[in-house]
């Protein structure tokens, strides 16, 4: 527990960056691997999940063995760590430095199949929050279609709701045609997830408001917003950038083997 402890206060010195590895080490440290290398002043951290332990590994990399994650303060401590991989198995690297893939590409064949972009608002940031929008901290179940569209399952959304989160939505009569979710990722740091126009709301600009709203909501609670989008989303990255939120991190996955078709 004291390695845990001193990993999650290393990690914690740059939350957005390091969102994935503090909310994976949360919820799953119990099935993690996790390592600590110190060097006189440097250090690395070596983070080794199962692949079916989290709900979007097992869907997105069904073959994959392990999800591999890390951060370290010199590229120094990169060889340490890349002797705790484990050998003869296929990996999914969720890296937030592209200077680790040079350390890396030496030993694996490495393949980017994926990048994600994580938003957050500039420090005095001012939102305005939406009249004609709908703010529920209870799961309303005539929201639940737009956000399975998303991905999302109704046990995912039960157990976010459970933890906090709060919807906001817009509604033509009893129908959503917009609507986001706000969840607790790690500590401080609330996500805006689950946005999600209906076909007959698009091209009105219904999912800025929602979001622009979502924003005012977790500032006024005092939390950090992230917004995180695939880098292929257009649509999501100019909305993002439209409301003036700022690119905090770029997360790459790699694996190094091939994938076969689902």
């Amino acid at each position: 527990m004291i390695q845990y402890d001193i990993i999650m206060e290393k990690l914690r010195r740059n939350p957005l960056k390091n969102i994935t590895l503090l909310k994976m080490l949360t919820a799953y440290h119990q099935v993690m691997d996790s390592y600590l290398i110190q060097q006189k002043d440097n250090w690395g951290i070596l983070l080794l999940l199962p692949a079916d332990a989290f709900g979007y590994d097992l869907r997105t990399y069904p073959d994959a063995d392990t999800i591999v994650l890390m951060d370290y303060n010199s590229l120094e401590v990169l060889p340490a760590l890349i002797e705790r991989l484990p050998k003869n198995t296929r990996l999914v690297f969720k890296l937030q430095e592209e200077p680790s893939i040079l350390g890396l590409s030496e030993l694996y064949p490495l393949h980017k199949v994926r990048r994600f972009y994580s938003y957050s608002a500039k420090p005095g940031m001012i939102f305005t929050s939406d009249g004609d929008t709908v703010l529920s901290e209870q799961l309303d179940e005539r929201l639940l279609p737009l956000w399975a569209a998303n991905g999302y399952s109704r046990e995912e959304i039960m157990h976010y709701f459970e933890a906090g989160a709060f919807s906001v939505s817009l509604f033509e009569g009893n129908i959503p045609l917009s609507t986001c979710f706000v969840f607790r990722n790690e500590e401080q740091i609330w996500e805006i997830g689950g946005v999600h126009t209906a076909e007959e709301g698009r091209r009105q600009g219904l999912a800025q408001r929602v979001v622009r709203t979502a924003l005012f909501h977790t500032l006024q609670r005092g939390y950090v917003p992230r917004y995180q989008v695939q880098d292929t989303n257009v649509p999501s990255i100019r909305l993002a950038e439209s409301l003036g939120l700022q690119l905090a991190v770029k997360l790459t996955h790699w694996i190094n083997y091939i994938e076969q078709p689902i």
